[in-house]
C-alpha cells in the first residue's frame, strides 16, 4: 500500500475515532462574549424571552402598539447589552448562537435596570410619556435601595438578566449560562445577587440555590410583584481574599471591555 494511502486511511480512522467517542446525549455548549456584530440577535432574544415580563409591561404600558413596543424592547436591551460589556466583555455572554443571553456584573457597579436607558435622548423619545418615566424611575430608585441594604456593603456578583428564545427553552440553556456566573462566584467565594419577577422566575432561581431576601410590588394599581434573591456560594478551599472591587476584577480574570462600548455609551 502507497504511503499516500495510508496517511488517507489514518485520516479516516481518526475521524471514526472522534465520532465514536463523542457522546450524542450531551448537548453542545458554547458559551461566549458577545460580539458587536452579534448586538441585534441578542437584543432580540432578550426581547423575545422579555415579551411578557410584567416589569416591562408595566414600564411600557402606555405604548399599545405591540411592535412598537417590541423595537422598543430591542432597542433598550442592546443598550443594556453595551453597557454591560463596557466593563467587561464576559458580563454580557450569549450561548451556541444566541439561544440564550446573560448579563451580568461585579456588584459594586452600577445598577444595570432599564433606567440606563434614561441617558439616550433618542430611546427615551420614543419610549415618551410621564407614566413611563415615573415608573422607570421607580423601579431603578428600588432596585439601587434594595441592593445596598441587602448586600450591606458585602462584595457580590449581580445577574441582571437572563432571557432564552422561546423554541430553545427546556434544553438547559438558561441553567448553563445562570451556573457560568454561579462558577465564577463559587471560585472567588462570593454571593450573587438577581432581582426577580414573578412567581415562575422565582421557582427557578430558587433550584439554583437563591433564596429570598425581601419583596416589593411596585404597583398601587396593578400586581408587579418584584423578589430580592442572593445565593450564598459553596465552599471551595484556598480561595483568594477580596476586599476591595479592585481586587474582585482582578480575581475574576475577566476579559478587557469592549471597545465599541465605550463609544456606544458617550
Amino acid at each position: 500500500m502507497s504511503a499516500r494511502k495510508l496517511e488517507v486511511n489514518k485520516k479516516k480512522d481518526h475521524r471514526l475515532s472522534r465520532r465514536l467517542t463523542v457522546d450524542t446525549q450531551e448537548p453542545y455548549i458554547n458559551i461566549r462574549p458577545i460580539i458587536k456584530k452579534a448586538d441585534n440577535e441578542a437584543a432580540y432574544t432578550l426581547s423575545e424571552a422579555y415579551a411578557d415580563n410584567i416589569l416591562l409591561n408595566w414600564i411600557t404600558g402606555a405604548i399599545k402598539d405591540e411592535s412598537k413596543k417590541f423595537a422598543i424592547y430591542q432597542d433598550i436591551f442592546k443598550v443594556l447589552i453595551r453597557t454591560a460589556a463596557s466593563e467587561s466583555r464576559e458580563f454580557a455572554i450569549q450561548m451556541n448562537g444566541c439561544k440564550g443571553v446573560l448579563l451580568w456584573s461585579e456588584g459594586h457597579s452600577e445598577v444595570l435596570s432599564v433606567g440606563n436607558v434614561m441617558g439616550k435622548r433618542r430611546l427615551w423619545g420614543s419610549l415618551g410619556g410621564l407614566a413611563t418615566m415615573r415608573a422607570t424611575l421607580i423601579h431603578h430608585r428600588q432596585l439601587a435601595k434594595m441592593k445596598k441594604t441587602i448586600m450591606d456593603g458585602r462584595n457580590h456578583l449581580s445577574v441582571n438578566f437572563i432571557g432564552v428564545l422561546p423554541a430553545e427553552r427546556g434544553h438547559h440553556v438558561g441553567s448553563c449560562l445562570l451556573k457560568y456566573v454561579l462558577t465564577k462566584a463559587d471560585e472567588v467565594q462570593l454571593p450573587v445577587f438577581a432581582e426577580v419577577w414573578g412567581n415562575k422566575c422565582l421557582s427557578w432561581f430558587q433550584k439554583f440555590g437563591f433564596e429570598v431576601q425581601a419583596n416589593k410590588n411596585l404597583s398601587d394599581k396593578e400586581e408587579v410583584n418584584i423578589y430580592y434573591v442572593v445565593r450564598e456560594p459553596c465552599c471551595i478551599p484556598e480561595t483568594p481574599i477580596i476586599s476591595t472591587p479592585a481586587d474582585l476584577m482582578a480575581a475574576l480574570n475577566l476579559e478587557p471591555p469592549r471597545e465599541d462600548s465605550f463609544t456606544a455609551n458617550n
